[in-house]
């Protein structure tokens, strides 16, 4: 039993990586039992986790190598021993379909750029036909993403989004700390030069912890016959 998290969008370049590290290291330092997925590819957020010094694990469940019903059986495996997990994924739609179609909520990073919006409406657009089969679900949060509040593109992004009717989280800044959370391997919270992002991140989990509230367990019926391996696992030393 457990919240599923995908943090999507169907274009690369958005920060979907650095958003689902993020959210993870502040929620598991409010004493949530997080795990995140990554099933991108290009390996980003276990890349991260490499030094062992985040604290939840992340585990490589790759999406395009296996067929979807693999897949879910090892995200019901994971999500059996952690009570929120997040899904880093790919952009392709494939990848945000799967992960789209068994979250509890959603988190879309959009930067201030046209491609994004228009990789933002497409997302959206999928996410549309899944919520006609599931009821209205799942969640959403649209989060404006490495945004220079200086230009005259990060002053408007908050406000393009919002013309979506979807919540909308305050920006998160186009700040160096990340790059070098990144290159540590730990949280933006653990940086000396961090505050400044570190608040941003907690704004923003402020809203997933909201949207979670609303929100009833994801049904997960784990199986001794679905507990097999789940990819490689990176855990903090």
């Amino acid at each position: 039993m457990s919240y599923i998290i995908a943090v999507t969008q169907r274009k690369g370049g958005a920060g979907k990586t650095t958003v689902a590290i993020s959210i993870a290291a502040e929620l598991c330092r409010r004493g949530k039992d997080v795990a995140l997925i990554d099933s991108d590819p290009q390996r980003s957020a276990f890349q991260w986790a490499e030094p062992g010094a985040l604290k939840f694990p992340i585990y490589e469940i790759t999406l395009s190598n296996q067929n979807v019903t693999n897949w879910f059986r090892e995200l019901n495996h994971v999500a059996a021993k952690h009570d929120c997990v997040i899904v880093d994924t790919a952009a392709s739609e494939h990848a945000l379909t799967t992960s789209i179609g068994t979250a509890s909520l959603v988190l879309i990073p959009c930067t201030p750029s046209g491609l994004d919006f228009e990789a933002t409406v497409q997302t959206l657009e999928i996410i549309a036909t899944i919520r006609a089969r599931r009821q209205g679900h799942p969640a959403l949060i649209l989060v404006p993403n490495r945004v220079d509040a200086r230009t005259l593109e990060g002053r408007q992004i908050v406000d393009e989004l919002t013309g979506f009717g979807e919540i909308v989280s305050p920006a998160i800044g186009d700040r160096s700390a990340f790059v070098r959370a990144f290159s540590a391997g730990q949280s933006v919270a653990e940086m000396p030069e961090g505050q400044a992002a570190h608040h941003e991140i907690k704004l923003l989990c402020n809203l997933v912890e909201k949207a979670l509230d609303g929100i009833p367990y994801r049904s997960a019926s784990i199986s001794s016959k679905s507990a097999g391996s789940v990819g490689n696992v990176a855990r903090s030393q």
